[in-house]
């Protein structure tokens, strides 16, 4: 297993940034969001050439690509013209991650307008078309409904592919299934392409908390990701210092302090 921070939460954001923190403190990769790739703000899409810059960046600093990161919108399930307008852009956006050599995009599923489980279902039919055509795996953030291994099973039964996968996020699996965050992590096995390590504790919900402090056993469930053999990627997330909403670029990112003691941690129960 190998250590990674996301892009957009270290330093000023920049990729010069996160080569600084991963090499001061021998991080193995880095997660770029869409959003932070140059152009996207502006088109909704991602070009190839904007990628591959980043990616030499990174590997040229002897880091490795970790998987990307897209936010999708809730109107992706809508329906109509301006879903269809979204999926040209996500196709266009996949289409350049295949081209710079990009095989692994984490997206965070579109719960928050509450869709039906067909209009779900809809959509993530429609992405494993395009995931297929592009050999891209899709790492599904374990959210909402999709937080229990029976919504996870459920979702890719309904909408088959081999590319069709899970990122673990602890706090959110154990919101949802409690004590029973071990044998689901071990039940859903190569499906899971990426991993968030957080901890929480039961009613507080997204309330941060030391990676030792919280209800999860993180050393149990990093036994578990090694007895059946995952050597994916890790990202640390909403730890005490995290400045979510209070990010001053000029002094410092969104989780520096925060990534870097769990770095520390990571490391020595790995």
């Amino acid at each position: 297993m190998k250590l990674a921070v996301d892009m957009g939460t270290i330093g000023d954001g920049s990729v010069q940034a996160a080569i600084r923190y991963c090499q001061d403190l021998e991080i193995e990769g880095i997660s770029v969001p869409w959003s932070s790739v140059s152009g996207w703000k502006e088109k909704g899409y991602l070009e190839a050439g904007a990628i591959k810059s980043l990616r030499t960046q990174i590997e040229d600093a002897g880091i490795a690509c970790a998987p990307m990161v897209a936010w999708i919108s809730p109107a992706i399930t809508a329906g109509g013209d301006e879903t269809k307008a979204l999926f040209d852009d996500i196709e266009k956006s996949m289409e350049a991650m295949a081209k710079a050599g990009i095989d692994t995009l984490m997206i965070f599923p579109p719960l928050r307008q509450k869709p039906s489980w067909e209009q779900l279902v809809e959509f993530y039919r429609k992405l494993m078309e395009l995931a297929e055509q592009d050999e891209i795996r899709i790492a599904t953030h374990t959210l909402g409904i999709l937080s229990t291994y029976e919504g996870l099973t459920q979702m890719m039964q309904d909408a088959p592919s081999a590319y069709n996968g899970v990122c673990l996020c602890t706090g959110n699996v154990w919101h949802g299934e409690g004590e029973k965050i071990y044998d689901v992590t071990r039940k859903l096995g190569d499906k899971i392409f990426f991993v968030h390590i957080r901890n929480v504790k039961t009613g507080m919900g997204e309330k941060e908390f030391w990676l030792d402090k919280g209800d999860i056993d993180i050393p149990k469930v990093l036994q578990v990701l090694k007895e059946i053999g995952y050597d994916g990627f890790l990202r640390s997330e909403h730890l005490p210092t995290d400045l979510y909403g209070r990010h001053v670029p000029t002094l410092s990112g969104v989780s520096d302090v925060g990534s870097a003691w769990s770095t520390g941690y990571l490391r020595a129960v790995m």
